[in-house]
């Protein structure tokens, strides 16, 4: 009899689930007559729940997408945030699903949904779908990707400052409630740059949401990021600003002397590299490229640390890393003037240096911080360094990560606050971890392999309770073949070459105490 009634209870979940009425009762004896639940018919489903509401958010469209290329069929749900908002949301539900969701950050202001394609693009060893993992990601709550327009938009600021990333999950467990018939089992958020200010965020805010973050390239202090930004920006268009190709020339000599033969600085902590042997008239010099003695001044207050003038430290400076590529110096006005706007509320932070009327190119440590850090703090939209370690405290897991050579976010100052984090969490601290990617840029890009399978080990840390340890980083070319490959270790080892074997190569490196 039990049996009975447990195959039939099946059965009215699958009917319920496709929209039907009817049960089939028969096949319901013994074991060996149990006939299969009918297929789900998830293209109706995914038709069936355009125009619903969930969370006050309705879904403007639904469509189908056939299995191709390895993925699953899916069913893609796009929907706007409450009237007279600019959020837009995305959910991909696989047919495959296997209890699980992930929601993926954005990146800089945002103005357009990581969509699960772009991101299984852009990091193809995550491979969301493959995995059965429903998708969620949305814009932030800008659709154009400039900051001005959250000045004149309070709900496109507040979205974009921290609200965004609740909203967006809260509607997504609904939708997947409604569409499989069953909540998430486990729920993850995975973000870089922008989308690991997001991470943090969600650790503080949202904690009881998810079960394993993984948070890249941001500094958990977007107040002394931007100031170290803006100290830097000030000079733009001056004499004291090196070009792109100097700044490139200075990081090329501090790979000379401290990279592998890949060009790779494997432990950027013990580089000695002097910038002042590349000043005009030192021997060697390179007559292209040579630095004047303002320029060189520059380049040694980029990557020494930065401090108030009564001795307050605020930030750790970087690594060496090409300050002249896209990522580098030359955006550091758009990014920090961009978050000291949305903390003030002055457009004029957004001129650059070179612009009458730009606050940027007045900037003071001891007078702008201040009001910077104040601002974004008052808006939502910098962290909480005890809130992430109640996180952990709860026994929810952390991983960091950040490319070594990231000239726009400090991987210096990142692992400084991250160690705070962790001594705040006491006994707590083993739920997290921090990579260091060797040579790896912003978030991607570098000298360094710069793809690695955070989402899995973290699966396997949450759901199976495999700590991560070593990791692999791995670099593709654009037809997608492995050119190299390098442990990422955990903080606080670093690889070392162990004298023999490719040095493209993982195997022949261990990860060991700097």
């Amino acid at each position: 009899m039990k049996s009975w009634i447990e195959c039939n209870a099946r059965r009215l979940v699958v009917a319920l689930a496709v929209g039907g009425c009817a049960l089939a009762l028969s096949g319901c004896g013994s074991s060996d007559n149990v006939a299969s639940p009918a297929p789900v018919d998830y293209a109706a489903l995914c038709t069936k729940i355009n125009g619903q509401q969930f969370n006050g958010i309705t879904v403007t469209a639904t469509s189908r997408i056939a299995a191709a290329g390895g993925n699953p069929g899916y069913c893609k749900v796009s929907a706007t945030g409450a009237a007279s908002t600019t959020l837009d949301i995305e959910v991909d539900l696989p047919d495959n699903w296997s209890k699980r969701l992930l929601q993926q950050g954005g990146g800089g202001f945002d103005g357009s949904i990581p969509t699960v394609e772009a991101t299984s693009a852009q990091f193809p060893l995550i491979k969301p779908l493959v995995r059965g993992i429903a998708y969620t990601a949305s814009n932030g709550g800008n659709r154009t990707g400039n900051p001005a327009d959250l000045l004149t938009n309070a709900t496109a600021e507040k979205d974009y400052a921290y609200a965004s990333t609740g909203i967006t999950v809260h509607f997504a467990k609904a939708v997947i409630a409604a569409f499989y018939g069953s909540a998430p089992k486990y729920t993850y958020f995975s973000g870089a740059s922008n989308g690991g200010r997001e991470a943090y965020l969600a650790a503080q805010n949202q904690p009881g949401d998810y079960d394993g973050i993984i948070a890249g390239d941001e500094t958990m202090n977007m107040g002394t990021q931007v100031t170290a930004m803006l100290n830097i920006a000030t000079l733009a268009g001056s004499a004291a600003m090196p070009s792109s190709a100097q700044w490139t020339a200075a990081y090329s000599a501090a790979v000379a002397q401290c990279g592998n033969a890949n060009g790779v600085i494997l432990n950027p902590a013990a580089c000695t590299f002097d910038p002042s042997t590349l000043q005009c008239g030192a021997s060697g010099a390179p007559a292209a490229t040579c630095l004047s003695a303002a320029q060189l001044q520059t380049v040694q207050r980029i990557v020494a640390p930065l401090s108030t003038s009564g001795g307050q430290l605020l930030f750790s400076g970087y690594n060496w890393a090409d300050f002249g590529s896209m990522f580098g110096v030359g955006s550091y006005g758009g990014l920090g003037g961009g978050f000291a706007a949305i903390a003030t509320g002055n457009a004029n932070w957004l001129l650059p240096a070179t612009v009458s009327g730009s606050l940027q190119a007045n900037f003071n440590v001891d007078t702008s911080y201040p009001v910077i850090a104040a601002g974004l703090q008052n808006v939502g939209a910098d962290h909480n360094l005890q809130a992430i370690a109640q996180y952990l405290m709860t026994g929810k897991k952390l991983i960091s990560f950040n490319g070594a050579a990231d000239p726009l976010i400090s991987p210096r100052d990142h692992l400084r606050n991250w160690q705070t984090v962790v001594q705040l969490a006491g006994s707590a601290g083993g739920n997290a971890r921090f990579y260091l990617e060797p040579g790896v840029g912003h978030v991607l890009g570098g000298n360094g392999p710069d793809q690695t399978d955070y989402l899995g080990a973290m699966i396997a840390w949450v759901e199976q309770g495999t700590a991560p340890g070593q990791l692999v980083l791995t670099k593709f070319d654009s037809n997608g073949n492995v050119t190299s490959s390098l442990p990422d270790c955990p903080y606080p080892t670093v690889p070392h070459y162990s004298g023999s074997g490719s040095v493209s190569a993982a195997a022949s490196y261990t990860c060991a105490a700097s």
